[in-house]
C-alpha cells in the first residue's frame, strides 16, 4: 500500500485525530522526532508527504525521497519547501488554501483585543489577588473607532475585515495586486500605498504570506513612520517583521503593544526579548488550529492524496501550487 509520511511529530492525542483520518488503502507513518535527520531517514519509504511543521523539505530531503509522488501541505505556507528542486523533480505540491482562514481571522481579532485590553497582565493581576479596576482600566483601549491597516487581504484578510466591521473601525489595506473596485466597496476598504497606510493606522495587521517581497517588509523605517502609540499584530509569518526593530520600538513605547502568533525563529529562543516585554501578547503559531479547523484540515488533505493516487485530479479542490 502507498505510504503517507507526516513530516512532523505530534503528541498521542493529536496523532489519534490525524491517524483517524487516514483513508482506506494507505499506510501512515509519523516521525519519531521532528527534525531533518528523522525526516531523511524515513523519506525513502514515502509515496506522499503530508507536510506539517517547520522541518525543511530541502534538497537533501527531496533527494532521499526516491518514491515521492506528491507533497500535500496541511496548511498554505510553502517557505519550508524547496520549490525549485521539487519542480525539477516534477513532484507536485498542493496546499490547503483557505482551509483555516476563519480560525486565523478569529485569532487575529483576539490578539487585537488582548493587546488593547492588556489581557495577560489584567488576568494575572486578578489571579494574584489584585483588584485594580480603575488603575488597570484607564490603561486599556477600545477597538471601536480605531483605524486598522491590513497588509494582505486574501482569504484570511477578508475574513478579518468581515469580523472587524462590527467594531465600528475604519480599514485601510495594502496589497501588491489591488482588489477590484467592487470588492473594495463590498468590504468597505480603502486602498493605500504602504507608506501612506503606515502613517495613518492605529493598528497594523499583517496577514500576508512570506515571500521574497515581504521578507523584512516592516523594519526600522516603516515602524518609525507609524503613529506613536500604535499597535502591531502579526498572524502572517515572523520574518515579515524585523524583530530587532520591533523590540526597539516596543521598549521605547513608540509601538504601544504587539500581538504575535509568529516569530522569525520558531519556537523562539527563551532569550528572545519579545517574550520578556509586558506589552507583547505571544501565542505559539496556533492561529489556524482549533479542533474543528485541524480536523477538517487533515480530512481534506488526506482526501486530496486519495484522489491523486486514484488519478482523479479533476476532483481535487485544494489548490495545486506547481
Amino acid at each position: 500500500m502507498p505510504l503517507i509520511l507526516l513530516t512532523n511529530r505530534y503528541n498521542e492525542k493529536i496523532l489519534e485525530v490525524v491517524s483517524g483520518q487516514v483513508p482506506e488503502g494507505f499506510d501512515f507513518l509519523s516521525l519519531e522526532k521532528a527534525d531533518k535527520e528523522s525526516l531523511i531517514s524515513k523519506a525513502g519509504e514515502a509515496d506522499y508527504f503530508l507536510a506539517s511543521g517547520r522541518v525543511a523539505i530541502d534538497k537533501e530531503v527531496i533527494e532521499a525521497a526516491t518514491k515521492l509522488k506528491m507533497i500535500q501541505r496541511t496548511g498554505v505556507g510553502t517557505d519550508t519547501l524547496d520549490l525549485v528542486k521539487l519542480k525539477q523533480k516534477r513532484i507536485p505540491v498542493y496546499v490547503n488554501a483557505g482551509i483555516n482562514s476563519y480560525s486565523v481571522a478569529e485569532h487575529t481579532v483576539l490578539l487585537m483585543l488582548a493587546v488593547l485590553r492588556r489581557l495577560p497582565i489584567v488576568c494575572a493581576g486578578v489571579k494574584a489577588g489584585k483588584w485594580e479596576k480603575n488603575d488597570v482600566g484607564i490603561e486599556c483601549r477600545s477597538l471601536r473607532g480605531k483605524t486598522i491597516g491590513m497588509i494582505g487581504v486574501g482569504k484570511i484578510g477578508k475574513a478579518v475585515v468581515t469580523m472587524l466591521q462590527a467594531f465600528g473601525v475604519e480599514i485601510l489595506y495594502y496589497k501588491i495586486k489591488r482588489l477590484m473596485p467592487q470588492e473594495e466597496k463590498r468590504l468597505n476598504l480603502r486602498y493605500c500605498m504602504l507608506g501612506s497606510l503606515l502613517e495613518q493606522v492605529d493598528i497594523l495587521s499583517i496577514n500576508c504570506p512570506l515571500t521574497p517581497q515581504t521578507r523584512g517588509l516592516i523594519s526600522h523605517g516603516e515602524i518609525a513612520s507609524m503613529r506613536a502609540g500604535s499597535f502591531i499584530i502579526n498572524t502572517g509569518r515572523g520574518p515579515i517583521i524585523d524583530e530587532e526593530a520591533l523590540v526597539s520600538a516596543l521598549q521605547s513605547g513608540h509601538i504601544a503593544g504587539a500581538g504575535l502568533d509568529v516569530f522569525s525563529q520558531e519556537p523562539p529562543g527563551k532569550d528572545n526579548p519579545l517574550l520578556l516585554l509586558d506589552n507583547v501578547v505571544a501565542t505559539p503559531h496556533v492561529g489556524g488550529l482549533t479542533i474543528e479547523a485541524f480536523s477538517k484540515m487533515m480530512r481534506d488533505a488526506f482526501e486530496n492524496i486519495r484522489l491523486f493516487e486514484m488519478g482523479k485530479l479533476d476532483l481535487i479542490e485544494i489548490k495545486k501550487l506547481q
